[in-house]
This record gives C-alpha cells, sequence and structure tokens, in this order.
C-alpha cells in the first residue's frame, strides 16, 4: 500500500489486532512498534487514536479516525467532568459535539418519550451519549441515510458500552427515526 493509497477510517479505540487488521498488516508489526514506544502490545490491548494514527503511520499507512468515535469521547468527557474541547476536533465532529450540547435538553425529551420505561437519567452514561447524538444527526444531517446513522450508533455501543447496548440503542433510534424522518428505514 502506498503512501498515496486512500486513508482507512477506524475507530477512535480498538484492540491491536483490530488495527493491524484494518491497516492490512500482521499483528507483530503493530506490536513491534507500540514495544518500541513502550505502550501496551497484547493483540487485544485496547489503543487510542493518537497511538494508532503513529502506528499506521510508522508503518506507512494512512488512517482517519471517525469522526462519531470523537464525539462520542469528548460528549462522554462533557457528560462526566462538565467540560469539553471541542477545538483539538476536526470539525465535523466539533459540529457534532457542538450541536449536541447545545439541544441536549430537547434531545433528552425526545429520547425519553421513545424508550420505553427508561429514564435518560438512569441509561448508562455511554447509550444517553450514543442516542442524543444519533438523535442529533437524524434531525440535522438530512442527507446522511437513516440506515448508516443507526448502525453506526449500533456500532458505537458494542464498541464502547455493555454487551445489550447495541439492540438498546437500535430499538430507541429507530423509533425516534421513524418519528424524525417518518420512515422505517
Amino acid at each position: 500500500m502506498s503512501a498515496r493509497a486512500p486513508a482507512v477510517s477506524i475507530p477512535a479505540r480498538l484492540p491491536v489486532s483490530d488495527l493491524a487488521q484494518l491497516i492490512e498488516v500482521s499483528v507483530e508489526e503493530v506490536q513491534a512498534v507500540l514495544v518500541s514506544r513502550g505502550e501496551p502490545s497484547s493483540p487485544t490491548d485496547m489503543i487510542g487514536p493518537e497511538s494508532s494514527a503513529d502506528v499506521a503511520s510508522t508503518l506507512g499507512r494512512r488512517v482517519r479516525i471517525e469522526s462519531r468515535d470523537l464525539a462520542l469521547e469528548a460528549l462522554y468527557e462533557f457528560d462526566a467532568r462538565g467540560e469539553t474541547e471541542t477545538g483539538q476536533l476536526p470539525d465535523r465532529a466539533a459540529a457534532m459535539v457542538e450541536g449536541v450540547l447545545r439541544d441536549r435538553e430537547r434531545l433528552d425529551h425526545e429520547i425519553e418519550a421513545a424508550s420505553e420505561h427508561w429514564s435518560v437519567a438512569r441509561m448508562p452514561a455511554v447509550d444517553r451519549t450514543i442516542l442524543r447524538l444519533g438523535l442529533y444527526e437524524l434531525e440535522s444531517q438530512p442527507d446522511t441515510p437513516t440506515a448508516v446513522i443507526v448502525s453506526e450508533a449500533v456500532r458505537l455501543a458494542q464498541t464502547y458500552s455493555t454487551e445489550k447496548s447495541g439492540a438498546f440503542v437500535n430499538g430507541v433510534l429507530a423509533a425516534l427515526a421513524r418519528a424524525v424522518r417518518h420512515d422505517a428505514m
């Protein structure tokens, strides 16, 4: 793969073995770079966006961290600590974060209305953040297909939350999509 090859989209956090697969190199090559930097290198060790990008670059590959993952991390940080720094985010991720924060109260109201027997406050923090992000996208990005938004939200839930979160996020976001976009996917 040449340096001119298109960048591969990757999640913000992923296991060493997944990074190797996505950038089409051996796990051992990724591990060697991580070991040389004194970082954890087991195939199941999770690595963050900076490390992933650095490892890929060292191995002559280009990666692009998914905007949704970066937005999720920033929004989760805001939920946990009450602060976020959007200046460090790519434009698309920063716009998502700013939109969700601006409309959070309204988004929460709509999410609660669509989720049966669940208040937003009772939801795991990651799940409610993913739902806010997904609903914001459904409302503000009409050119992005509904199925893409829902499937990306489910991917985020499966990657960053509990075993049952993917199904929960899928159900709530599908109901919101029917209400917002008037389609059944």
